[in-house]
Parts: structure tokens; sequence; C-alpha cells
């Protein structure tokens, strides 16, 4: 990932019965609508990493509410995922949340990757993308 205009580390503690609640890390056309905000000059937020810097003595897992998937906090490990799909349309499975911290504290670091300084290294793959949506229009998961 390129890295020109990352914003800074994010640092992030959660003590006891510390959450955070479900969310998506970039903009989707909602939040643009709703909240009336302006284009970002580094554009949204292709990529997330996220690295724990301290596990809980129990709970604060991260999960990601409509993937499926539940992340156990361990110190010094990371999790990097995409927030947008190859074409740029955000990618609506990585909605996650921080699940209460039940037991002693939790430290999280976190840096978002913005998708303009991408744009040669994560070209976009349009025709990919319509070989996926022909296949869900097939499988009946999109109406017209």
């Amino acid at each position: 990932m390129v890295t020109e205009s990352v914003c800074t580390f994010q640092v992030n503690n959660y003590g006891m019965a510390g959450q955070y609640e479900p969310h998506y890390d970039m903009k989707t056309l909602r939040d643009i609508k709703v909240q009336k905000l302006a284009p970002s000059e580094a554009g949204n937020r292709v990529a997330t990493l996220l690295i724990y810097l301290q596990e809980p003595v129990d709970g604060g897992a991260t999960i990601f509410t409509d993937g499926g998937a539940r992340l156990l906090p361990k110190k010094n490990a990371a999790v990097f995922w995409y927030n947008l799909l190859p074409n740029g349309d955000p990618d609506l499975l990585t909605r996650h949340a921080g699940c209460p911290v039940l037991a002693g504290t939790k430290w999280v670091m976190n840096k978002w990757f913005h998708v303009n300084d991408q744009i040669f290294t994560r070209p976009c793959d349009l025709q990919q993308f319509k070989r996926e949506k022909e296949a869900k229009l097939y499988n009946g998961q999109y109406t017209t």
C-alpha cells in the first residue's frame, strides 16, 4: 500500500465494558448524503490496519457483523482488510464492532489507507466486478 496520505496512527483504549458500536471505516453513499460530507482530497478509506497492543483478560473481540468473522485480540497481532471493492464501491461485509471488554484493558492502534494513493497499486477490475454482479443477478441476490 502507498502511504503518502495515510492517516496518522490512532490509538484507542477500552477499559471494563469498553466497546465500539458497529460501523464502517469507509464513507458510504448514505453517509455522504445524510452528513453532507465533502469528498476528501485523499479519497475514501480503501483499507484498514488494526493492531492489538494489549489484550484484555476477557472479552473485547472484533466482530464483522455481516461477514461472520470474530477476531480475538492478541497482543502484537494485526489484521488488515479492504473497505472498498476493486471497482471503488463500499464493501458492506466490512461492517465491524468492538465487543465489550469483560475483564482487563484492551489497547488497539489503527491506520487508514486512502484510495487516491492506491490508483496504480490496486487498479479497478471492472470485468471481475461485472462477472460477480452477473453471478449475483443469476442467483437472485440483486433485484432491478
